[in-house]
């Protein structure tokens, strides 16, 4: 009888036991497995756009040449956006797509999400600056994305706080707040966006708020 009632004990240490071992081995190959997802993914993606054309040169696919290309392609654009000799042509290309019905509106909305794609303006948006906001309710802080300010009927400033979800960011909520309820973190895009794919696991110890500053 006291074998038997320690049957039931014996599984269930052993149970437990491999639970948490299949855990552990979970959460060190997780974020393997989607570092390689989004990389095969990536990949995929870019050596598919160009194989058809290469397909009708060559009479076949050749795996990994679009992708080879696209990157060569980008770079030769990285190195001459810096040459001042293509900032002219450059500037005047960009202003012909913005103009273009359609086209316009979707590139100039891309534009503004990428971080630092707008040195000059007065107040960085889109992912350059991370926010931390007492939200959803009084003593507990989310993180964020400070996305554009509005300007109420009354005249004041109140900012555009986009809040990625966990452990999706490509879904979340906006929100919009007075100015002087946002906080500025010294957290970088990247952290911020470690810090909520991780569920808060990878993050930095530490986080400096300063007040936000209004746009003039």
């Amino acid at each position: 009888m006291t074998a038997a009632a320690h049957t039931p004990a014996v599984h269930q240490r052993l149970g437990r036991g491999a639970t948490r071992k299949v855990m552990r081995g979970a959460v060190l190959l997780l974020p393997l497995m989607v570092t390689f997802w989004l990389i095969q993914f990536a990949f995929q993606t870019m050596d598919g756009l160009l194989q058809p054309i290469i397909s009708a040169i060559a009479g076949h696919e050749i795996p990994g040449l679009s992708f080879a290309i696209i990157i060569v392609a980008l770079f030769i654009v990285g190195a001459l956006s810096s040459s001042l000799l293509f900032r002219t042509p450059g500037y005047l290309i960009e202003r012909g797509i913005i103009a273009m019905p359609g086209v316009g509106a979707v590139y100039s909305t891309t534009k503004k999400l990428l971080p630092g794609s707008d040195p000059g303006a007065r107040a960085p948006t889109g992912f350059d600056t991370v926010v931390r906001i007492e939200y959803p309710r009084k003593g507990v802080w989310s993180v964020g994305f400070l996305m554009s300010f509005i300007e109420d009927e009354a005249g004041s400033k109140v900012g555009v706080v986009y809040m990625p979800s966990t452990p999706m960011p490509q879904s979340g909520w906006l929100v919009q707040l007075p100015v002087d309820d946002i906080e500025v973190t010294d957290w970088s895009s990247a952290q911020a966006m470690q810090y909520i794919v991780s569920a808060g696991v990878s993050c930095p110890d530490t986080m400096t708020m300063s007040a936000l500053e209004s746009p003039a």
